[in-house]
């Protein structure tokens, strides 16, 4: 009986390019490192764009609850507040009417002489939340003047920040609901 002791002529045991390699190469590496940093890069845009999304959705939520605030601060004072924006952020400004005069009476908000309220309380000066400019739309297009009246007819603003919209609306009962 003949044996046989496995060996470097063996054929089981002989090299073969797959069994022989004991890593991976520089190459094989890089190209996944670069699939790691595309799908790394897609996933971060992605989620950037709706970190600005939710950011404008939140200043929409924010105007919506200041809004009625500033409405029952004119109610409580008799006198009218005016809501202030541009592309970098926004304010209210308490405006001083003649005080013979009903609001509905008084002159328009641009020529009325207007006191901030600070820095520091709910009507504060704030700016916008995405890093990209907010341009503002509000229907009817006069500037939003909130007046001793509760219910002075429904408006609507429109925040776009290039990428993203976000409406808020007031019925006609004066409450405010905001739309993606």
């Amino acid at each position: 009986m003949q044996t046989s002791v496995p060996g470097p002529s063996s054929p089981s045991t002989q090299p073969t390019p797959w069994r022989s390699q004991r890593g991976f190469s520089l190459l094989e590496v890089l190209v996944v490192l670069a699939i790691i940093g595309i799908v790394t890069g897609t996933v971060g845009l992605g989620m950037g764009a709706a970190r600005d999304s939710r950011s404008l959705s939140d200043d929409a939520h924010r105007l919506a609850q200041l809004f009625p605030l500033a409405q029952a601060h004119a109610r409580k004072t008799g006198r009218p507040v005016v809501w202030q924006y541009d592309t970098a952020g926004y304010r209210f400004v308490q405006a001083r009417r003649p005080p013979l005069l009903p609001a509905g009476l008084a002159t328009p908000a641009a020529a009325m002489a207007r006191e901030d309220f600070g820095a520091s309380g709910p009507l504060r000066p704030r700016r916008w939340a995405p890093e990209r400019p907010v341009h503002v739309r509000a229907a009817p297009s006069s500037s939003i003047v909130f007046h001793d009246e509760w219910v002075s007819g429904p408006h609507q603003v429109e925040l776009n920040d290039g990428l993203n919209t976000v409406q808020l609306q007031r019925a006609g009962n004066g409450q405010y609901r905001v739309l993606p």
